[in-house]
């Protein structure tokens, strides 16, 4: 089973315009405008309306055609051009490189519950333990909090069918952290939860993937056996405004899931990085 991702290391500053064109979508629908112009230009790519090889047509046209600001239509195209859909020099009309992928790719990173809800999965788990812990330099960094600032720390077994699949160590800051206290241990998507009765949104995160062996805790948790290969996820979410409001490892069976991006001439969303670089986020 291919977990395609939509790896997004550079964040997009989300901006709605309150505005409806002839082809958009009313506002208050959830995500920002410039997010869903490229939805609806993916969309008529997927029609065929758009041809790959085709033109798109200038800014300014489509800034017209959806009722919007320009700024607006830049920011939908640099999002196309970022995932590989669309490519062309800057300031000139882009190209169709290739069909988008299906819509729920841009989501499956953000939350494990909300892909394998989206593909059809049963998503589920339990918290093993969670406790109050001093974030400590590398933590702090990470969430961009106090290094003396507290922290929760959250220790999963995630689930996928029924299955064990994965291994979850999430810290949380402290506002954050006392929210998070208070969601059922057996809730399948804590950020489901925050979002609900919170309005907390996870907007967007950073990943950094790389190879690892289960040590004795994950293969006891895991019900498997010590040295087995596992797929190590490095994970930090953002809200809308770029806060961090969780870094987590996910330690994924290996031959339950993989990874699948697409790059281009002009689009490479993969960074590689050395074992000993310091700072992934």
């Amino acid at each position: 089973m291919v977990l395609g991702v939509l790896a997004e290391l550079e964040g997009h500053h989300e901006r709605t315009e309150g505005v409806t064109g002839s082809q958009g979508q009313p506002p208050g629908t959830g995500s920002p405008r410039y997010e869903q112009i490229a939805e609806q230009i993916r969309e008529s790519i997927r029609t065929g309306a758009r041809q790959v090889g085709q033109s798109l047509e200038s800014e300014t046209a489509l800034a017209a055609q959806y009722a919007v600001a320009p700024g607006t239509v830049r920011e939908a195209l640099r999002l196309l051009v970022s995932e590989g859909t669309v490519g062309g020099r800057r300031g000139a009309r882009k190209t169709v490189l290739r069909r988008p992928r299906p819509a729920a790719v841009a989501e499956e990173f953000r939350s494990f519950a909300q892909w394998a809800s989206a593909h059809g999965r049963a998503p589920g788990g339990h918290v093993i333990e969670q406790s109050w812990r001093i974030a400590g330099e590398e933590t702090a960094a990470a969430l961009k909090v106090d290094p003396r600032a507290r922290v929760l720390r959250v220790l999963r077994v995630r689930l996928l069918d029924g299955e064990k699949v994965m291994v979850e160590r999430t810290s949380y800051p402290e506002d954050l952290g006392e929210l998070v206290e208070k969601v059922p241990s057996d809730a399948a998507s804590v950020s489901r939860s925050l979002a609900q009765q919170h309005g907390i949104v996870f907007a967007g995160a950073d990943h950094v993937f790389s190879a690892t062996v289960c040590g004795q805790q994950d293969a006891a948790l895991l019900e498997v056996a010590r040295g087995r290969p596992l797929l190590r996820h490095l994970r930090r979410s953002r809200d809308s405004a770029g806060r961090p409001l969780e870094i987590s490892e996910d330690r994924y069976l290996a031959n339950i899931l993989s990874v699948a991006m697409s790059n281009g001439r002009n689009v490479n969303p993969i960074s590689w990085l050395t074992a000993d670089e310091p700072n992934w986020f």
